[in-house]
């Protein structure tokens, strides 16, 4: 199990020990429970964005009132009195730990309960997250203070260096697709507060400003993986002219169907804004779309390239929405080329994405270089 002193405090100092079941019995060690909870609150961490997750859920939270848990196996956890868990405990009346997907980015996350409501509390564990949750806090704040925006986000605040987020399914918001037109009304909404200019050059020279320091994955058949997503990124970079005007917004970074809710009124909820910041235009619509493509539905590449541009399709000219499309999906490949080289250890979702990306990037390559556009050049 990962270090855990930001969540418990140090393991000498004065305070209690706690039994948790650890989930699950084998394998990545992903939750942490009480075990005087009957419920399986550490599953409410889990996005229900998939028929599969739901009926999981359902079948858990069920056997959870009958007082059967999944499988599981118990540990002993020395919680210090200072600590934050230590004054969740007395604050809150239901608490579970999901311990966070491996690699740099990686946090904890607490499902927290009380009488009125229930928060989503990110605890950082390194300097990365204390990073993205700040980020994410200034985000949440400065939205809430747009009135367009603010019915699209959560509430925050502060439990010591934690971000509490609200768990926005108490006012009846739920995980369910959201169509088209309520897509691209969250993209302009976005992008009309945001809005700038910039040459595709600069934002090549941002994506890849790590590239040159980047060290092949120590396993070679991940490198194997990561080298020609990062190729066909290279390659597609350099069909547009460095000069070249790219619209760009704050985007929300990850606008995925698990992180995005829809409340009683039918309008969305808006979760999860860590990765807030500059992107391409129709970065969140594409990202909507590729997103569940890949991960969920396991599309094939040529499926997954029309369902996207038909998601701006008669908003701007078709060879434009590709050169945004082919935007998108580099600045994806080079971003987490570099966060899954300083990755142990990747999903098997990790290489879907990998291939696929390429293959799609492969594909624009061949459409962009019909139209003899001058090359980029570093």
């Amino acid at each position: 199990m990962i270090k855990l002193h930001a969540l418990f405090g140090p393991e000498d100092a004065p305070g209690q020990s706690g039994t948790f079941r650890l989930f699950p019995r084998r394998g990545r060690d992903r939750w942490l429970l009480e075990t005087r909870f009957r419920r399986p609150w550490h599953l409410e961490t889990w996005p229900q964005a998939s028929r599969r997750a739901r009926i999981i859920y359902c079948v858990a939270q069920l056997l959870g009132m009958l007082g059967i848990q999944l499988p599981s196996r118990r540990v002993t956890v020395s919680i210090s009195n200072g600590s934050l868990y230590a004054s969740l405990r007395v604050r809150f009346e239901a608490l579970g730990i999901f311990l966070g997907t491996p690699g740099p980015n990686r946090k904890v996350v607490i499902f927290a309960k009380d009488k009125d409501r229930s928060w989503f509390i990110k605890v950082p564990i390194n300097d990365k997250t204390r990073a993205l949750a700040k980020s994410e806090g200034a985000a949440l704040e400065a939205l809430a203070a747009d009135e367009s925006l603010a019915p699209l986000v959560p509430r925050c605040h502060w439990i010591e260096d934690a971000l509490a987020v609200e768990d926005v399914r108490a006012s009846g918001a739920r995980f369910a697709p959201l169509d088209q037109d309520e897509v691209m009304r969250v993209h302009q909404l976005l992008f009309a507060r945001s809005r700038t200019e910039v040459p595709f050059a600069e934002l090549i020279k941002g994506w890849t400003a790590q590239d040159v320091a980047a060290q092949p994955h120590p396993h070679p058949a991940t490198a194997a993986k990561i080298a020609p997503a990062r190729d066909a990124a290279y390659r597609f970079v350099a069909t547009i002219p460095a000069a070249c005007p790219v619209e760009c917004y704050e985007a929300h970074g990850d606008f995925t169907r698990w992180n995005v809710l829809r409340a009683r009124d039918g309008s969305a909820r808006i979760i999860d804004w860590e990765l807030i910041g500059q992107r391409p235009k129709f970065f969140d619509p594409f990202h909507y779309v590729v997103s569940q493509s890949i991960l969920v539905s396991r599309m094939p590449a040529d499926e997954i390239l029309l369902q996207a541009l038909r998601m701006a399709e008669g908003v701007v000219d078709s060879h434009v929405l590709e050169l945004y499309f082919g935007a998108y999906l580099a600045s994806q490949v080079f971003f987490y080329c570099q966060l899954f080289e300083a990755q142990e250890i990747l999903d098997m979702q990790a290489y879907w994405q990998l291939e696929t990306w390429s293959q799609l990037l492969d594909t624009l390559v061949k459409r962009q270089s019909t139209l003899n556009l001058l090359p980029y050049t570093p």
